[in-house]
């Protein structure tokens, strides 16, 4: 799934939870500065939880820029309206309904783990599961009014988050090529190198 449409309008009948997640959608480059804050002024960082974090970190960019590789550059859409033409279920989309999630995930919590401090792991891994809660459900509302049926079944074999099984090395996909993922996460590795910057400054 991508991060979709950041002005897409809310449509009709959503449920409360789906009211939730467009709105969080529509303030998600927002919502992450009280924990951005708490992270760079609170972070004990030391070698170990440094390296560990880096590491997870790396895992979660590598994972979005393997998932980018399959949807293309609908995943920084501002378009109105834009979803995609097509569903993808290739890569990691055939594993997971929200590879890029996942990664960002990784990322997410791979700052948390650079600071050194365990609730601070916990709080950002428990704040990212209820924010992106909501927006999946929000999303997978308006990829069920786009794609229907096509989408009703992906949804009933893939699963949104953990794998049901862990894919084949000798038998995974892979794209044609990775150069226009890696332009496309251009934004999201600077803001990976500015994070680990100012953590290291500020702690």
């Amino acid at each position: 799934m991508s991060d979709m449409n950041e002005n897409m309008q809310v449509g009709t009948g959503l449920s409360n939870a789906e009211e939730i997640g467009a709105k969080l959608f529509e303030l998600r480059d927002y919502t992450p500065i009280p924990l951005i804050l708490l992270l760079l002024f609170l972070g004990e960082p030391n070698v170990g939880s440094a390296t560990l974090g880096v590491l997870v970190i790396v895992f979660g960019e590598l994972f979005r820029i393997y998932a980018v590789s399959f949807i293309g550059s609908v995943s920084r859409t501002r378009n109105t309206s834009t979803t995609g033409g097509n569903l993808i279920s290739e890569g990691p989309f055939g594993w997971v309904r929200n590879p890029l999630y996942v990664g960002n995930f990784f990322i997410t919590l791979g700052v948390a783990v650079f600071t050194g401090v365990i609730w601070l792991v916990i709080a950002t891994a428990v704040l990212f599961a209820a924010q992106y809660y909501y927006i999946v459900k929000y999303e997978e509302h308006l990829l069920t009014e786009k794609f229907g049926a096509e989408y009703i079944e992906y949804k009933s074999k893939v699963p949104a988050w953990v794998p049901a099984k862990f894919p084949d090395l000798n038998t995974m996909d892979w794209p044609v090529t990775f150069s226009p993922a890696l332009k496309s996460e251009k934004r999201t590795l600077t803001a990976i190198i500015a994070m680990l910057i100012a953590l290291v400054v500020i702690s």
